[in-house]
Formats: C-alpha cells, sequence, structure tokens
C-alpha cells in the first residue's frame, strides 16, 4: 500500500541528527570540569569529540553511496556498520571513564538514551538498504 503524494511528510534523516545530538551531548559532557577533570582530557574528552564527529562522518559517508549494484548495496551495508562499530567505541570509552573517574552516572542518561535509539535507527538504515534501479 502507498501513501498518497500529498500526504507525505518531508523525510528526515534522524540517523543524520541523532548523530548531531550525540556529537553535542558528549562535547558539552565531557568538556565540563565536573564530570572530567582537566588533567584527563587528552585520555577521555579528546578521543570522544573525535569519535562522535568520526560516527557523523562515517554515517554521511554511507549515506553518500548509491546502492545500484549489488557491490554498493554490500558497500553502504559495510559502511554503516563502521558507524555501528564507532558509536559501540563511543560506549566503551564512557565504560572507562566511569571505571576511572568518580562519574556521576546520571550525568550519562542522556547521551546513552541518545545513543541506544541511533544504534537501533543505523541497524534499522543497514537492514532496510536495498538494490535500487537505475
Amino acid at each position: 500500500m502507498s501513501v498518497l503524494a500529498r500526504l507525505r511528510g518531508k523525510s528526515q534523516m534522524d540517523v543524520f541528527q541523532l548523530a548531531e545530538e550525540i556529537r553535542a551531548e558528549a562535547t558539552r559532557l565531557v568538556w565540563n570540569t565536573n564530570v572530567v577533570p582537566k588533567g584527563w582530557r587528552d585520555i577521555f574528552s579528546k578521543p570522544m569529540c573525535l569519535l562522535c564527529q568520526k560516527l557523523y562522518n562515517q554515517i554521511r559517508a554511507a549515506n553518500s553511496i548509491w546502492a545500484n549494484t549489488e557491490e554498493k548495496v554490500q558497500e553502504r551495508k559495510d559502511a554503516t556498520q563502521k558507524a555501528i562499530n564507532t558509536l559501540q567505541e563511543i560506549y566503551d570509552l564512557i565504560n572507562y571513564m566511569a571505571t576511572t573517574l568518580p562519574v556521576d552516572w546520571n550525568k550519562f542518561d542522556t547521551i546513552l538514551n541518545l545513543m541506544l535509539k541511533e544504534s537501533d535507527k543505523l541497524k534499522n538504515w543497514k537492514d532496510g538498504v536495498k538494490l535500487k534501479k537505475k
């Protein structure tokens, strides 16, 4: 069943929006001296910001692949999987931060919820890649 053209909403790329929100929330969180002391910024803050930017760039790269051949479909799925793996790296860094620093886990609720949503969206996005007709 198709949706009438007049009832269609503007398509939004939720994966991009969530990646931007994760990047912004992570930056606010890790540069707060109450969460990450200045002496630990090289270990936690800078890598966290770089990983969040890497996540956004990987999503953009995956989106730029036009899946018009079987090889391109697989390439796009692989690129999306890289973004999912980067999301796991961010989670691992947060876990490392929480086990190393006296961090209040409640401060991480927002970013962890965003990351769960992003993970689900990316997995659905990856599964939805199909061969496009020319």
